[in-house]
């Protein structure tokens, strides 16, 4: 019951960040200069200017990244001869997707308002993508290996 409500949370969270960030640029889109940030440093500063049609691909990937991960319920491996499937964790892609989503938002956001992302970005965004799928592997390795 507790994971349920969890996943239905995140579910929530995730849709909330995805017309959350579509609001944004409808009700801002005519304040929104004609060159926006397109692309970042390391460190966070802008490096690149693109037109502000660019923003629109944001939701357009981060509603694909949704659609997908909300319908994905099994992970395939495949080696020579032989195929496994396995169930994913319930929490494991609503888990994943709130930092993508949250962080595809957080760089619309920053690009129609001029903002650099700041330093910290990269190493947070990266850390909430990736230390879900390592736990991911250590849940889900074991019970390939006994499918073996």
């Amino acid at each position: 019951m507790a994971k349920r409500i969890a996943r239905i949370a995140l579910e929530v969270l995730s849709l909330l960040v995805l017309l959350g960030t579509i609001i944004f640029l409808i009700i801002n889109w005519k304040n929104i200069p004609a060159q926006v940030p397109n692309r970042w440093n390391g460190k966070g500063e802008i490096t690149e200017w693109q037109e502000k049609m660019i923003l629109l691909f944001f939701p357009a990937i981060m509603a694909i990244i949704y659609v997908t991960m909300f319908f994905v319920k099994t992970v395939q491996f495949r080696s020579p001869g032989k195929t496994v499937r396995v169930y994913a964790p319930e929490l494991m892609f609503p888990i994943l997707k709130l930092p993508l989503l949250s962080g595809l938002a957080y760089i619309t956001v920053c690009s129609a308002l001029i903002h650099p992302l700041g330093v910290w970005f990269f190493p947070a965004f990266f850390a909430l993508v990736f230390i879900p799928l390592i736990v991911f592997s250590v849940i889900v390795l074991p019970k390939i290996s006994n499918q073996a």
